[in-house]
């Protein structure tokens, strides 16, 4: 074969690295609970990444590669979604129809009820001390925080601060 050789134990020697291919499998959404949603809305996030690094390796079209969030929506579920929560038949239901239903059910707080914050933050929200490193506790103080809120259901409570944006800027 051209351009390839053997070695003195007489294996060919590749002269391009074999390909490593990981199966990048899309979020399945099961049950429409809002912890099930803010598992789903995270898991898709990191899959939505994984398949953007895939495709800036490969040149392939994203949009080609990605699986539509409808098609990652259980039969069920989608068909109850599409029947009794946005009220439209199951073929006029879009992805965007399903991402704002999952951005609206995440963004409230479940069944309106507003949980003892004060215990809530003493278990979620704890420093670690023991870090030396400070921009790293502090990291993982706020990291928790966001989570802590996204888990909750606070984001339509705390709302969301645009780019660039601060949490006191008024305009």
């Amino acid at each position: 074969m051209p351009g390839v050789g053997v070695d003195s134990d007489g294996n060919v020697d590749m002269t391009t690295p074999q390909p490593i291919f990981e199966f990048i499998r899309d979020p399945w959404l099961t049950v429409w609970s809002q912890a099930a949603l803010i598992q789903f809305k995270r898991e898709r996030s990191q899959y939505e990444k994984k398949i953007e690094e895939r495709c800036a390796v490969t040149n392939e079209n994203k949009t080609n590669v990605l699986v539509s969030v409808k098609a990652s929506v259980e039969t069920r579920v989608l068909e109850h979604l599409a029947r009794f929560i946005l009220r439209k038949a199951l073929v006029a239901v879009t992805d965007a129809d399903i991402v704002a239903e999952i951005d609206r059910k995440c963004g409230t707080i479940l069944n309106a009820h507003v949980p003892d914050l004060m215990t809530m933050f003493k278990e979620w929200l704890k420093m670690d001390l023991h870090e030396q490193d400070i921009e790293a506790r502090i990291s993982t103080y706020f990291v928790d925080f966001d989570r802590l809120v996204e888990e909750k259901g606070f984001i339509g409570a705390l709302g969301r601060v645009r780019e660039g944006k601060s949490l006191t800027d008024t305009r």
